[in-house]
């Protein structure tokens, strides 16, 4: 399976009440608004946005993924009001071995509602029917307690500590990895 036969035209996923679609560069102002926060960019790899020119440079970069065919976010919508509220992907997939890593980010107002377990269940089953995935990752800083219970709730298990296993922002950062595989998922 190749990677543009998946990802060429990104499908928009429907939960009860998000949407997972394509982002537009009509969506750089909800954008800014979460991730101009620096507790959302606390335990990720970027820094918080400060300006809507980084939200624009980096629709610029997603929208560059999706005429490509690559590995690129869904934006997560609430469907009661149409506001882009965060992102939900596979950051890589390596269809060798029929595996893939999710992450996510999500607007600290909406953090506590089950929003973002419910965005990771959709890319979860979309990753095991549409990607014919056999394991699907996730990592997170150890003291990202929130993070790991998203991973939790979706039925991920922990598998162990990375000692050191990413340089952000200035730190070799310990990442707590979790898994589920299709046998799991499928019962």
């Amino acid at each position: 399976m190749r990677i543009e036969d998946v990802f060429g035209d990104l499908p928009t996923l429907e939960t009860d009440r998000l949407m997972l679609r394509k982002i537009s560069m009509d969506d750089a102002a909800d954008m800014f608004e979460y991730a101009s926060d620096p507790e959302i960019a606390r335990y990720v790899t970027w820094d918080a946005q400060k300006s809507i020119e980084d939200s624009k440079a980096f629709i610029s970069w997603v929208l560059e993924q999706y005429a490509n065919g690559q590995v690129a976010p869904w934006g997560v919508v609430l469907k009661e009001n149409g506001k882009l509220i965060g992102t939900c992907d596979f950051v890589y997939w390596n269809t060798n071995h029929a595996r893939a890593e999710v992450g996510y980010a999500m607007s600290r107002q909406y953090w506590g509602q089950g929003l973002t377990p419910e965005a990771v269940r959709a890319i979860l089953a979309f990753g095991f029917d549409k990607m014919r995935l056999n394991r699907i990752e996730a990592r997170c800083n150890v003291p990202n307690t929130a993070s790991a219970r998203v991973m939790e709730k979706v039925g991920m298990q922990f598998e162990g500590i990375l000692r050191q296993q990413m340089f952000t922002k200035g730190n070799y950062d310990d990442l707590k990895m979790y898994s589920i595989l299709r046998s799991e998922w499928d019962s």
